[in-house]
């Protein structure tokens, strides 16, 4: 296990390597002058002096070629110096980690009511498959994959916050309020999750060894959690694993529409008002999250799965 690990991670050092360079590039082809931008926050002025923008585009090694610059900003990054807000002042580790724990809760809150909801599911529907559930269930993931999470927010305001008065419209006071925003994340991801478990587990309850047990006279109530699950399950953990990373970055519509002050907000808001570094640091925690997800996929999948260890060793 520790050869498979040391080699998941070695493989992960190129695709570090390779975001630091988008990320980088981010400031280096922006649109506009980061110094001029930087200076106009400062001075609150549309027009900063001409000596003080060749002064600030020292001070931020723009005048050095771009790989000088980028060994630069790669040491800075390296000891946890993000730069700061050209906006706010700030600096961009206290911006983002600000931001990183509430778009954390709602994706964790999201994928947890696609767990409860999906697994389930897919269980009973690959079980009794061309059933009235199974029909039944089918549709609904159909339903839920052709409706845009934004749309299910909004309708989730009226309905639930603005007619009922179940929980709050918009913002973050506390648990509560991530609520109706986790479930419009979770409904898409949901009916996908749904339509690979019922598929993974009806291939699985088709193996031979699934046979074998029933000719014993197991029940199928018991086959399907000794035997069956484990193997029909796999699968969408490792979906499940990358959609995780993916709900980090798909959560800039919701969190924008339910204001939500999460990373996707900030990323949204860095972006409209082009404060660079900000950007750079949604862009990087983005990026890291989802490639120490899929790492931790692959190793879970190596636990879990026997033919990936027997590939490995």
């Amino acid at each position: 296990m520790r050869t498979y690990i040391l080699f998941r991670v070695l493989q992960t050092i190129p695709v570090l390597i390779g975001i630091s360079f988008v990320v980088f590039a981010l400031l280096l082809y922006s649109p506009g002058d980061p110094a001029v931008i930087n200076l106009r926050a400062i001075m609150n002025t549309e027009h900063p002096p001409d000596e003080a923008v060749a002064a600030m585009r020292i001070e931020m090694n723009l005048d050095k070629p771009w790989y000088i610059q980028y060994w630069s900003w790669l040491a800075r990054v390296s000891t946890g110096d993000l730069g700061y807000s050209y906006q706010s002042r700030r600096s961009t580790v206290e911006e983002v980690g600000n931001a990183f724990p509430v778009t954390f809760l709602l994706s964790t809150l999201a994928m947890f009511f696609s767990c409860i909801v999906a697994i389930p599911l897919g269980i009973l529907s690959g079980m009794r498959q061309n059933s009235s559930i199974d029909h039944i269930t089918r549709a609904v993931s159909i339903i839920g994959l052709s409706i845009p999470d934004f749309f299910i927010g909004i309708i989730g305001i009226m309905v639930f916050a603005v007619y009922l008065n179940w929980v709050p419209v918009a913002g973050y006071e506390g648990f509560e309020y991530l609520i109706l925003p986790a479930i419009a994340l979770a409904v898409g991801m949901c009916a996908i999750t749904i339509r690979l478990m019922r598929t993974s587990m009806a291939e699985v309850l088709e193996e031979d060894y699934i046979r074998t047990a029933k000719s014993k006279g197991i029940s199928q109530r018991l086959v399907v959690q000794r035997h069956a699950l484990k193997n029909a399950i796999i699968l969408v953990i490792t979906y499940m694993g990358t959609q995780y990373g993916w709900l980090f970055g798909g959560s800039m519509i919701i969190e924008s529409l339910f204001a939500i002050p999460g990373l996707g907000r900030l990323f949204v808001e860095s972006a409209s008002t082009r404060d660079i570094m900000v950007l750079q640091g949604c862009v990087l925690v983005f990026a890291l999250v989802f490639v120490f997800l899929n790492l931790g996929v692959d190793i879970l999948q190596y636990i879990l799965d026997p033919r990936v260890r027997q590939e490995y060793e």
